[in-house]
């Protein structure tokens, strides 16, 4: 299972390219526009899957969805949330990217497509679709739309959030933690900031935990968000930690006035 998951990885990461600079450098173009291809193809295809269920569903079409003994009522429910959720995942990669590319270019790379953050990311998205196709095949009927609609909210929401958060800092926004302070790094006070003092970790948090919920996977909820709490538990602090060095004098009073939105997330001790 081990060399299954680092065979995929590999692939994320574009290891297998050998020496084509253009594949393997991240800022290599082809890299880049091959990412954008296959993510832009995987969105396409599902928002037609999706526009076809719903037409066929009020028949102004007939796909035969309906019709088909497998596809029951609980499993063209399933359809859908799959379809959404193949969607919503291809538009927060791609936003990743183009926001980026739209406020800070100078830091923009294939790396910003986030498509290859990790390991662990990889494995959680490997164990949602795992659950989903178990619970596709043997127990459809284990959903509630209740519980979709509302991971469907919390996806918006958090894509939302974040999307803004990154619109927001501009040239101060970057995918990794920084430990210098460039010239035009600004602590950013304003818009969402002026609340939430990390929000694109606010906007992640909930995003991923609705990812799941939209597909009705329990499981793979509780254990996106404990996996992400873990994460923001050690990172923000530590960012914390860099930030106030970069702005002894602001960040300090910024910090007491303004929320992390995440439960049980300590910050720092100035």
């Amino acid at each position: 299972m081990s060399n299954f998951i680092d065979r995929i990885q590999r692939r994320l990461e574009f290891r297998h390219w050998g020496g084509n600079e253009q594949f393997t450098s991240e800022q290599g173009l082809g890299r880049v526009s091959l990412i954008a291809c296959i993510l832009s193809s995987i969105l396409t295809a599902h928002v037609l899957i999706l526009i076809a269920i719903i037409l066929d569903a009020i028949g102004v079409i007939n796909v035969g969805i309906h019709d088909s003994m497998y596809f029951s009522v609980d499993r063209v429910l399933m359809a859908i949330q799959w379809t959404l959720f193949a969607i919503f995942l291809c538009i927060f990669h791609l936003a990743e990217f183009f926001v980026t590319a739209f406020c800070n270019p100078t830091v923009l790379t294939a790396s910003s497509y986030v498509v290859n953050h990790s390991k662990q990311y990889t494995i959680a998205i490997l164990v949602a679709i795992g659950e989903f196709s178990l619970r596709f095949t043997w127990f459809p009927s284990i959903n509630s739309k209740i519980v979709m609609i509302i991971g469907g909210m919390l996806v918006v929401l958090g894509q939302s959030i974040r999307s803004l958060a990154m619109i927001t800092c501009g040239e101060s926004f970057n995918h990794i933690v920084q430990h210098s302070k460039k010239n035009n790094h600004v602590l950013i006070q304003n818009g969402i900031y002026k609340y939430l003092r990390h929000p694109s970790y606010f906007g992640f948090f909930y995003w991923s935990i609705g990812t799941q919920l939209l597909l009705g996977n329990m499981i793979s909820a509780v254990m996106f968000a404990i996996a992400s709490w873990f994460f923001f538990h050690r990172r923000i602090p530590y960012e914390e930690a860099t930030l106030l060095k970069m702005f002894p004098d602001e960040y300090p009073t910024y910090r007491i006035r303004t929320y992390i939105g995440i439960p049980f997330i300590e910050t720092i001790h100035a």
